[in-house]
């Protein structure tokens, strides 16, 4: 391996549990297959997988979280590449790839005939199209970017900008020739990538796969997009056009969002149906009914005086559905490229394409409303909107368990990672099987002091003892990681001196903020609890053992359906706060150089044995305090 021999001698750390996993990604190379990793922090996973990769020359892709980590992984690959290059002169390609809609549309740039001075001055010096390298606001980004109700395939093959877009012009190209691409978990379930035969798949982080999974694969209707891209579109060409759509969301819905919860389960949407046909779905379609007449007349019209037109409009016309084969037949044309007549037509043909997507999604959605699927849940949430000036109500729809998202059979090899990559829990929620591998943890936890208060957090004294163990970790750090499951516990902390919540700013920023000493305690909920890096000495405190809520939605309905086969809910419940609750852990030591103290306001440590011996395992000593 000359690149790790290199990098040793430039003064990487030798790590035989490293070197261990450079072996199973060299057989998962040779031999193919899905190997399922788990490499506890310390591992050093990420070079674990890139260097034998990239010593073999092989094409991969690699997910993970998110785009923030898609940065990180940018930043390892670049050191290695660079060091490649050094030392043989080849060149490792790579590409970073997110969701169509991270990227701007040309083509809705500048029908909109308005200069945006950092747009102008982005596309001006090379800029690669990505919204996050722009300052823009999120209602801008939402009308600019690649939709793909707008770009369908028909439309794309017509459009002007077709070779400069930046997704399915630069990126595509791109994408074929690279040696490596970085994509996101949420895009793994959404996009199809070519020769993926040819290609190693990792998916790194693999703890949150399900998460992401899941919520990729949620489909939705919102009162924004009634109100906004379909009653908006439905103006366009009826401007006094109206439909009540917020009396059904505030009728049915207002009264369940109690004790400020903002999403609520529903145990089944048919209860909501009828009333939904007879507020949204009917008075829509009957406007859209009379747009469509309106459209096939413009188009009869447009056509009927001309000897000629475009094989291009005429193709166009074919696939979105507006001529029937018999009219496409009769038309003629002796010329491929649209004349500026026919491109002007073709800007107000996308309008109703537009909507007639959207009306499309809003009938499917209704079909799924209506039927009984087991392996279907539903939800509803609100959220206050600036720009509807009141809340936006939405329903989901979403897949119990997320079972062959997508197809690993297609990959030359899958390598799934993770620090605590749980064979079973991926098999149960993922349908994915594979050949598991535990690797040994090597970083000094006998020196993490872990503290539990003897008190049960369905106890009246809990809250006290949760701000008690609080005041003595600030005694004893500067900084300080609060992990809380429930966000009725912020007001315990909000007059804390020093003390941010996650949200409030940048998650990035308030780390560099903690780990600077600006300020002295981050106090956060679910995503805090995964992937959040803050060297050295500092305490941790565990609200307690982290087990989802049976009242959220995707917990309800996941609860509901195993009770309805035949096993055990609570089994399930376990599991995903075990996982948890160990990546809680791996917050306090990132490095051989880390220590400190970790505080759990929870006994219940002690009847649940996974929980106990997740500790024990580690070479940590529990010592028990009362909470008085």
């Amino acid at each position: 391996m000359v690149l790790y021999e290199f990098l040793l001698q430039k003064g990487l750390e030798r790590r035989r549990v490293q070197e261990r996993f450079f072996e199973i990604v060299f057989s998962a190379i040779e031999e193919g297959g899905i190997k399922i990793v788990q490499a506890p922090t310390g591992t050093g996973k990420t070079y674990g997988y890139l260097i034998p990769l990239i010593e073999k020359g092989q094409k991969a892709i690699i997910s993970t979280g998110t785009k923030l980590l898609q940065e990180q992984l940018r930043r390892d690959i670049e050191v290695l590449r660079s060091y490649v290059h050094y030392i043989t002169g080849r060149d490792v390609s790579y590409l970073i790839i997110k969701g169509m809609s991270n990227y701007l549309c040309l083509d809705r740039y500048y029908t909109e005939r308005v200069e945006i001075p950092q747009i102008e001055e982005a596309i001006n010096s090379g800029w690669d199209g990505d919204f996050e390298f722009v300052n823009l606001n999120a209602e801008l980004k939402e009308k600019l970017c690649i939709d793909g109700d707008y770009c369908t395939s028909h439309y794309r093959n017509l459009c002007r900008y077709k070779r400069d877009c930046y997704y399915w012009g630069r990126l595509k190209r791109l994408e074929k020739s690279a040696d490596i691409l970085v994509i996101n978990h949420a895009l793994l379930s959404l996009k199809e990538f070519e020769n993926t035969q040819e290609r190693v798949l990792v998916i790194d982080e693999a703890h949150e796969l399900d998460r992401y999974a899941t919520s990729s694969l949620t489909v939705g209707i919102s009162l924004y997009t009634l109100r906004v891209d379909i009653l908006g579109k439905i103006r366009e060409f009826l401007p006094s056009a109206d439909v009540d759509l917020e009396s059904f969301f505030i009728h049915n819905f207002e009264t369940l969002f109690k004790q400020d919860k903002d999403q609520v389960p529903l145990e089944s949407p048919l209860p909501y149906a009828q009333e939904f046909e007879k507020r949204i779905i009917m008075p829509v379609l009957s406007l859209y009914s009379r747009i469509k007449e309106e459209v096939t007349h413009s188009v009869l019209s447009f056509l009927k005086d001309r000897l000629f037109v475009s094989l291009n409009l005429k193709d166009y016309l074919l696939k979105s559905g507006m001529i029937a084969w018999e009219d496409y037949i009769e038309l003629k044309s002796n010329y491929d490229e649209m004349s500026q007549e026919e491109e002007n037509f073709l800007k107000k043909l996308k309008s109703y394409e537009l909507l007639s997507r959207r009306i499309l999604k809003l009938k499917e959605f209704f079909k799924l409303m209506k039927e009984e699927n087991p392996q279907i849940g539903f939800m509803v949430s609100r959220n206050w909107s600036k720009k509807l000036g009141t809340y936006n109500y939405r329903i989901e729809c979403f897949p119990v368990f997320p079972v062959n998202f997508t197809d690993f059979n297609s990959y030359k090899a899958v390598i799934i990672t993770s620090a605590t990559a749980h064979p079973v829990d991926l098999e149960k929620t993922l349908g994915i099987k594979g050949e598991y591998y535990e690797l040994e943890h090597t970083l000094p936890y006998h020196k993490v002091n872990f503290l539990v208060y003897k008190v049960d957090p369905r106890e009246e004294n809990w809250k006290n003892c949760l701000v008690r163990a609080y005041k003595y970790l600030r005694t004893l750090y500067d900084k300080l990681l609060i992990l809380l499951t429930n966000k009725e516990h912020r007001k315990l902390f909000e007059n804390e001196d020093g003390l941010v919540f996650q949200g409030e700013d940048n998650l990035s920023k308030i780390l560099e903020d903690l780990r600077e000493g600006r300020i002295k305690a981050l106090a956060g909920f679910d995503s805090l609890w995964f992937g959040v890096d803050v060297k050295g000495e500092k305490g941790l405190l565990m609200a307690k053992l982290p087990f989802e809520s049976p009242e959220d939605p995707v917990t309800f309905h996941r609860l509901r359906f195993l009770k309805s086969v035949g096993e055990d809910p609570f089994e399930y419940q376990k599991r995903k706060a075990l996982i948890k609750f160990k990546q809680g852990i791996g917050r306090l030591i990132r490095s051989k150089d880390d220590s400190g103290t970790i505080v759990l306001c929870d006994r219940r440590i002690f009847k649940f044995k996974e929980f106990h011996r997740a500790v024990e395992e580690l070479g940590i000593k529990i010592k028990t305090l009362n909470c008085v």
